[in-house]
């Protein structure tokens, strides 16, 4: 199978939650053009534990049935700052980096973080993903807090590609 490139990616929907032991906010908007996210986080307290992220992508097969693509749980706080490494999650968060003012390192400090005109780039979708739509979850927890949620985004995105 030939690999294919990155082509396009349109937000569809998005629906959010948060922790209220550790947010007071967390909003997340789409562009008009349907490219770009916006989102605020409102973090009332340090998180002086590692955060961790699943996450896991779906595509649709049919009307309501998807199938998993990829789900992984990873320490975000391992990763941040690691410049070494060519992989999935090193290109998403070097991306990310771009349009955030959020930490580079653990732990994380109350405040607000704000993504501004998210979107991705040439490196952050792999070649083996096809064009189609797809439902991408990512939950940010504190393991060591007995699991509990800072976030839950869902999305619902199209994927065009070369």
């Amino acid at each position: 199978m030939v690999s294919q490139a990155f082509s396009s990616l349109h937000f569809r929907s998005i629906s959010t939650d948060f922790g209220r032991k550790y947010a007071s906010s967390y909003v997340a908007r789409i562009s008009a053009d349907k490219m770009a996210l916006n989102m605020t986080l409102d973090v009332v307290r340090d998180l002086t534990v590692d955060l961790w992220l699943k996450v896991n992508i779906t595509q649709r097969e049919a009307r309501n049935r998807y199938k998993n693509i990829f789900a992984y749980d990873m320490n975000l706080c391992r990763l941040m700052g690691k410049s070494k490494g060519i992989n999935v999650f090193t290109n998403w968060l070097h991306n990310i980096y771009r349009y955030t003012n959020m930490p580079r390192s653990c732990p994380i400090q109350a405040g607000q973080y704000y993504w501004q005109d998210l979107r991705p780039d040439k490196d952050s979708i792999p070649a083996f993903i096809l064009t189609g739509h797809f439902r991408i979850a990512a939950l940010f927890y504190m393991r060591d807090w007995g699991n509990a949620m800072l976030t839950n985004t869902s999305m619902l995105v199209d994927i065009k590609m070369k």
